[in-house]
């Protein structure tokens, strides 16, 4: 008897009917919603990782600007000086940000310099036969060479060299007509730091206190002030430092005494208006930073929400910088000098009142600026240093909070996998035995046909 158009259906069917391919979207589906919601949560955590990251380097940039412009930061200060001479060629001049506008007439007399000695008569005969200890002192530097653990020159020098730290001295050989000739300096320049020879050895001591060839001899840096030489300044090396005020003069040539020189030191606007646009445009930049992290995004979707919209820590630093440059510091403020916030938040330098007011006063704009209540020092402790502390900062502290988040995301992706092999076990089995069932009950119907 044929088949009836029913067990064909069945038979069709079986045959299509795959159970491993129903389990597993069965067991797809069992999961789909918690799958959602996980990769919601990880977008979301992954955002807030990105945007703390983004913000850390935005305050770290900001910091690093503002230590700069700090008097002991690399740019030295917000305030630029120079001090330039009338004649080149005799010094050279640095002025800090705390240099006083001035004319100075300065005279160099002399210039600093090292002793250095030459034994021209002393060979390696001598040292070989040299008994005791050779003694040198410089100021109150002293160490004892036993001749006996040398037998040349060479070995000598090694010897002095091996003992400079304690004694101030470096030895050298140099080859004249093709004899070693051995060298003594002092590391140091200065009267005070003249080379003392001495020697237990009758012979070597004669050698070194009677026949050295005095190549150098130890000197201090003299110059003079005012005309006819009314004040004198002495010192070891050739830098003097405030001896004009805020000025490292640096001596490398005598002055005829008819030509002294004249050193005028004033302020150098441009390079005071370049440190000034530069934190404007380090505070700018952070702000647009912190704009674009915070935005509340439009209701229309154009405009996407900022990753750490209506953050309450954000909010607080802004309104904290905020009132920072707009308070008092050391008696003068940022408008005293043209710099002042646009309504968007943006600083912005009024170039023509700045210049004027450093013109007038560029200790007022130190003053603001630099110090321990000064303005930079403030914006750092009281604004950046809540978020950037190592310890205890608030970017810290939300980073290892979203750690536990993210290791928390993990477990539950573990378990949710753990739920979906659960299930796709159970359907197989289940759908294995109907398969099974229909099988043999199509089996026993074909009997009746």
């Amino acid at each position: 008897m044929p088949r009836s158009r029913e067990q064909e259906t069945i038979m069709s069917w079986l045959d299509s009917f795959d159970p491993q391919t129903m389990s597993q979207q069965m067991a797809t589906a069992s999961i789909e919603t918690q799958q959602i919601q996980l990769r919601s949560q990880k977008n979301r955590i992954s955002g807030q990782q990105k945007a703390l990251t983004t913000l850390k380097n935005a305050l770290t940039e900001f910091r690093t600007s503002v230590r700069k412009l700090s008097v002991s930061g690399t740019n030295g200060g917000i305030v630029k000086n120079s001090a330039t001479a009338s004649s080149e060629g005799h010094v050279t001049l640095k002025a800090s940000s705390s240099a006083k506008k001035g004319l100075y007439n300065i005279n160099v007399k002399e210039t600093a310099s090292a002793d250095q000695l030459a034994f021209q008569k002393l060979g390696d005969a001598d040292i070989a036969a040299a008994s005791g200890n050779m003694k040198i002192s410089i100021g109150d530097k002293a160490v004892d060479i036993d001749m006996s653990a040398v037998s040349n020159l060479a070995e000598l020098r090694d010897k002095i060299n091996a003992e400079s730290g304690n004694s101030g001295a470096t030895a050298s050989l140099v080859k004249q007509n093709g004899q070693n000739i051995l060298m003594l300096s002092s590391d140091k320049t200065g009267a005070a730091n003249a080379i003392a020879l001495s020697a237990d050895d009758a012979a070597l001591n004669s050698q070194l206190t009677t026949q050295a060839t005095q190549i150098s001899t130890a000197k201090d840096a003299v110059i003079t002030m005012g005309d006819n030489d009314a004040m004198t300044f002495t010192n070891s090396s050739n830098t003097f430092k405030d001896t004009i005020p805020g000025v490292e003069l640096t001596v490398i040539r005598k002055t005829a005494d008819d030509e002294p020189l004249v050193i005028n030191v004033e302020n150098d606007s441009t390079a005071t208006r370049e440190q000034a646009d530069n934190f404007v445009s380090s505070y700018n930049q952070l702000r647009q930073k912190l704009d674009e992290l915070t935005k509340s995004g439009s209701g229309d979707g154009s405009v996407a929400r900022g990753a750490l919209a209506g953050d309450s820590g954000i909010n607080t630093l802004e309104s904290k910088l905020n009132s920072l440059l707009r308070s008092e510091f050391n008696g003068v403020k940022l408008s005293r000098f043209g710099i002042g916030a646009e309504k968007d938040g943006q600083l912005k330098l009024d170039g023509k009142i700045f210049d004027e007011a450093v013109k007038e006063k560029s200790d007022a704009l130190n003053s603001l600026f630099d110090g321990a209540e000064g303005l930079l020092k403030r914006v750092e402790k009281e604004g950046l240093d809540i978020f950037l502390s190592g310890t205890k900062g608030t970017l810290k502290q939300r980073q290892e909070s979203l750690d536990q988040k993210s290791q928390q995301l993990v477990r539950k992706e573990k378990m949710i996998q753990t739920r979906y092999e659960t299930n796709f076990n159970r359907y197989v089995k289940e759908f294995s035995n109907m398969q099974g069932i229909l099988s043999q009950m199509n089996q026993t119907m074909g009997q009746f046909w």
